[in-house]
């Protein structure tokens, strides 16, 4: 059975929407996210394209969304060690880096294994944010 953004809540199903929109047409290309989550973003781009998400913490795995074949690793920035340098077109990084410590070492390996015609989408959560969606919501 599918998963639906339906199922998210609905602050979470508008961020999804347009981020999604504003990525574009992404097909046939290599695609990393890094800090997948639940594999919604990663589960997403799956449908065209080959995609490998890595997830620190199994417990957000438990019900990862699957729905369209991709690669999911168990890991952080070590492992990215197990890529060549210039591996993916398009690198996500969503929701991500406030949540890290060595942001700088993060933001060096995900450059190393990006092509150079490749792009990095950065997201991330700010205190602003949340007051405008706890007055929108």
């Amino acid at each position: 059975m599918a998963r639906s953004l339906m199922e998210l809540p609905e602050w979470e199903r508008l961020l999804k929407k347009i981020i999604w929109q504003q990525l574009g047409k992404i097909r046939g290309q290599s695609v990393l996210d890094f800090g997948s989550g639940q594999g919604i973003t990663a589960d997403y781009m799956a449908g065209n394209n080959s995609v490998v998400a890595i997830e620190p913490w199994d417990e957000m795995l438990k019900d990862a969304w699957r729905d369209h074949e991709y690669r999911q690793i168990i890991g952080d920035v070590g492992a990215l060690t197990e890529f060549a340098d210039h591996s993916f077109d398009v690198i996500l990084c969503h929701n991500v880096l406030e949540y890290i410590d060595d942001q700088a070492e993060v933001l060096r390996q995900l450059a190393r294994v990006l092509k150079p015609t490749g792009f990095i989408s950065l997201v991330k959560h700010n205190r602003y944010g949340r007051v405008m969606q706890m007055a929108f919501f």
